[in-house]
């Protein structure tokens, strides 16, 4: 990978960043959700990614109400599924709660601050 690969990637996420970052609500943020920034795996496409929102979507058998996430989701860069396509692609998707694996022992990432960042050092 040269600068150039370097710079496509960079300007890329900073996009894809800025795409799904809504203004979280805070008064309709649900309270037992993970926060927004947590570093999760969807389990259903087996894919790492971060949380960029939550909301209640449907109640299950319980009537109890179900979180669902919004996940910018990586690339999947591992070897067994690299080819010479160099497109990167970052995915957004919902998830249910029971289909989120957050990694809780990492803090939350501030994502605005390293879209900031990422732009900063694009530009410099």
């Amino acid at each position: 990978m040269n600068g150039t690969d370097n710079n496509n990637l960079a300007e890329n996420l900073v996009e894809a960043l800025g795409s799904v970052l809504p203004l979280v609500n805070k008064e309709k943020y649900p309270i037992e959700a993970m926060p927004v920034g947590t570093l999760a795996r969807s389990t259903r496409l087996d894919r790492l990614g971060l949380i960029t929102d939550a909301f209640y979507g449907d109640v299950d058998a319980n009537d109890k109400k179900i979180i669902v996430y919004t996940m910018l989701l990586f690339p999947n860069t591992s070897l067994k599924t690299k080819s010479n396509n160099s497109d990167i692609q970052y995915y957004v998707s919902n998830e249910y709660e029971y289909e989120v694996i957050g990694y809780l022992m990492v803090g939350p990432l501030d994502v605005r601050k390293i879209a900031k960042s990422i732009d900063e050092g694009i530009h410099s």
